[in-house]
């Protein structure tokens, strides 16, 4: 070892804590997955699995237990859920549920404006978040007369990964409070839309 690095080691000691590799990148599915994607949602599984986290949705609402955990945001200014991952479920069809959810969102009106990935090295584990950032159209018109039709706000699709195993995917939508916009829709209707 040369001074220089004996002098360096000192003044800027090495990270004892471990790898922290974080990643920020566009999230694009290889074409075999859209592949895969698009084949499961015209295979009876992809309706079970949607009807099922519908029904767990809809029992969380009113206090009834069910299989899968369902989590519910409900606030002033923001609304949704959470589903959490059981084992029973092939991964593949999870993620095919949050690519569904996405889709679903879409053919609401909405326009996918971010897809990213990240990628955190939390030292015990790595968190991977991918997800897709959804808004409502926007006409010129509406910008002119001050009454922008919001829908149901901004929406977020999020799916979480532990070690590369599915964990939980969400949906929130968030609305605007701004003057401009008209008041947003229940999300109950979004809700219907979105697990139909």
């Amino acid at each position: 070892m040369t001074f220089f690095d004996k002098i360096s080691r000192k003044l800027f000691p090495p990270d004892k804590s471990g790898p922290r590799a974080d990643v920020h990148e566009i999230l694009k599915r290889p074409e075999r997955d859209r592949v895969a994607y698009e084949a499961w949602r015209n295979q009876p599984e992809c309706e079970v699995l949607v009807r099922e986290v519908a029904q767990a949705y809809y029992y969380k609402k009113t206090n009834i237990s069910s299989e899968l955990e369902v989590h519910l945001l409900n606030t002033a200014y923001a609304n949704g859920f959470a589903v959490s991952y059981v084992p029973r479920v092939p991964t593949k069809e999870f993620q095919h549920l949050f690519e569904y959810f996405k889709d679903q969102v879409a053919g609401m009106g909405y326009r996918v404006v971010n897809a990213d990935r990240r990628i955190k090295d939390k030292v015990a584990y790595v968190e991977t978040i991918e997800k897709y950032y959804l808004k409502p159209p926007l006409h010129r018109g509406e910008i002119r007369a001050g009454s922008i039709d919001q829908l149901y706000g901004n929406v977020a699709v999020e799916q979480v990964l532990i070690n590369d195993r599915p964990s939980y995917i969400k949906v929130q939508a968030s609305i605007y409070s701004d003057r401009l916009y008209q008041d947003a829709q229940h999300f109950d209707d979004f809700a219907e839309k979105l697990f139909a």
